[in-house]
């Protein structure tokens, strides 16, 4: 097997294939074994070529378990005897042979049972077992951990609320406390689960991962008992009267997930760059990377230990916090040149600071949004000092507003016009700081401005999977239940990545999809035998099931689970 690009006349679009040859008399022809996708640009032609070189390697494996499989031979009538034979009191189990086919049972016959989803095991159940299908020896257990995550990804509630919704939308039964000791187990193996990931990610980038995407958040308990991992800490929910602990996570430049690290609630966000990387030095191997982190990653501690690792970086800047001297040379128009980046017009300025590049960019776009925002938090400390016996405690909790306000000598608020004016001089900057020395700034800039994606995948995370409100208590079975999500999160994204490889379809779609692919569970009347009636299959759902080399039967059949 090999893979062909094949190019249209006149056309950017270029077909990846793969194909093999086969001898017909004296001549070689080709045929296709599988069609990858369309590439628009050399970047998603490479995409395409590692997904087709992994595809044909599991294309390769399937064909010889197909070939070593041994063949049936007719059992012997004691066999036969002995199978037919069941433990005492217990009834013998209908062989299929022995059920009448659907297409002679009359409809009149039947009544329906009940509706199952099977879009989100048949297709993201692929993407799991490719990630962790070998992470418990027990198929019991892997096929119960496999349930759980797969329905976080459609259904991300309580285990308890897990538990009903298997049952009663995809038929699949599991004890709620056989779920929770598949949790005791599960955590001990907490460090294979980030190794598989970060082999899975990597393997589809040979070239290596040149982007790592960092940022922190913080997942809040229904509670306020404090323990060794729960604790009160500043929290970005704006939780601050329940505990907490704090998740870092990273991504390459197309959401794939890396890493990621769980830390006690009370964790400065600055040094937890420093604890991840060495955790994940010891499980795998990050190579030459460029690490790519907002402003509360800008310490003297994580910048050395960057450098100490001959790490690149691209950092935003805290320009605010500079010495007063560049803080001077940031303000002065003749270091800046204008220039067209991220399809606008801007003006880029280039400066050192600490032996590191400083690269600031204004944007116009940028200073009105600063200026609304500024204007807005104005009309709110006005409309405060306009209360009669306004309560001066409001602002000094309120940073927004206390950034603009001042007291007078008898210990009054009132609205600073300095600081206004100090602030308005900001609009439009922003600054980012990194060892790399050769690329141009346009390039660094277009490179931290995929920080949004880590972004992304937080409100992917503490949204469409839930990953908070925490209801577990027990550190073990916390770090388990983060295990689960981060996992859930790994299958998603790598599905949106194979799907996108050849079609342009958003997470929310492609979940909404899969739970549509359903089949309605219909038992007869008098045999109590029951059948599967594939429901309705939509073009959107043919196409992800094309992507994984699945095929979907609309035939009705006889359902033995």
């Amino acid at each position: 097997m090999f893979i062909r690009v094949k190019t249209t006349p006149n056309s950017p679009r270029r077909s990846i294939q793969i194909c093999e040859n086969y001898r017909v008399g004296k001549k070689i022809k080709q045929k296709i074994v599988h069609y990858v996708g369309i590439a628009r640009d050399d970047h998603e032609e490479g995409k395409l070529k590692n997904y087709g070189t992994e595809l044909m390697a599991k294309i390769a494996v399937e064909r010889a378990q197909k070939e070593a499989q041994q063949s049936w031979l007719p059992l012997s009538e004691k066999d036969v005897t002995a199978n037919i034979k069941n433990k005492k009191g217990r009834p013998a189990r209908k062989r299929l042979e022995d059920i009448l086919p659907p297409s002679e049972v009359p409809l009149s016959d039947v009544k329906e049972e009940s509706r199952i989803i099977e879009g989100v095991h048949e297709v993201a159940g692929v993407m799991f077992d490719e990630l962790y299908g070998t992470l418990f020896p027990k198929k019991r257990l892997m096929q119960m951990l496999k349930d759980i995550v797969l329905t976080r990804l459609v259904y991300p509630h309580s285990k308890h609320r897990t538990q009903q919704y298997l049952q009663k939308n995809f038929g699949k039964t599991h004890a709620l406390d056989s779920i929770y000791r598949m949790m005791d187990v599960l955590f001990p193996r907490i460090g294979e689960i980030k190794k598989y990931t970060f082999e899975k990610t990597k393997s589809l980038f040979p070239e290596g991962i040149d982007l790592l995407l960092f940022d922190v958040t913080t997942l809040y308990f229904e509670s306020t008992e404090v323990d060794e991992l729960r604790n009160f800490g500043y929290s970005k929910d704006h939780r601050f009267n329940t505990t907490q602990v704090v998740l870092a996570l990273a991504t390459n430049s197309d959401g794939l997930p890396i890493g990621y690290e769980l830390f006690e609630g009370n964790k400065a966000e600055v040094s937890t760059l420093v604890a991840a990387i060495a955790s994940w030095k010891k499980l795998f191997t990050i190579d030459a990377v460029c690490f790519v982190g907002d402003r509360a990653m800008f310490t003297k501690q994580n910048i050395a230990l960057l450098e100490q690792h001959q790490y690149h970086y691209i950092i935003a800047a805290k320009l605010r916090k500079l010495p007063q001297p560049l803080k001077e040379k940031i303000f002065s128009e003749e270091h800046y040149r204008p220039t067209i980046f991220q399809n606008t017009l801007g003006w880029i300025g280039e400066f050192t600071h600490e032996n590191a590049r400083l690269i600031v960019s204004y944007k116009t776009a940028r200073a009105l949004k600063d200026q609304k925002e500024r204007e807005a938090v104005l009309k709110k400390i006005e409309k405060m000092l306009g209360k009669k016996g306004a309560n001066p405690s409001k602002f000094i909790t309120n940073q927004g507003v206390k950034r603009f306000v001042t007291k007078d000598e008898s210990a009054q608020i009132q609205l600073d016009e300095n600081k206004v004016t100090q602030d308005a001089q900001w609009d439009g900057l922003h600054g980012i700081i990194t060892n790399i020395p050769g690329d141009n700034a346009e390039s660094l800039l277009a490179r931290y401005a995929r920080l949004w994606i880590i972004e992304e995948s937080f409100r992917i995370n503490k949204h469409t999977l839930q990953m908070r409100p925490i209801f577990h208590w027990k550190p073990e079975r916390i770090h388990a239940h983060i295990a689960i999500c981060y996992m859930t999160f790994s299958v998603l994204r790598h599905l949106q990545y194979r799907v996108n490889l050849t079609q342009k379809i958003s997470i929310d779609t492609i979940l909404d999809e899969l739970l549509n692919v359903q089949a309605s569970i219909h038992v007869h009347k008098k045999t109590k035998d029951r059948y599967k009636l594939p429901g309705h299959f939509s073009q959107n759902a043919a196409k992800i099931y094309k992507t994984f080399g699945l095929e979907r039967s609309l035939d009705a059949a006889v359902y033995l689970e």
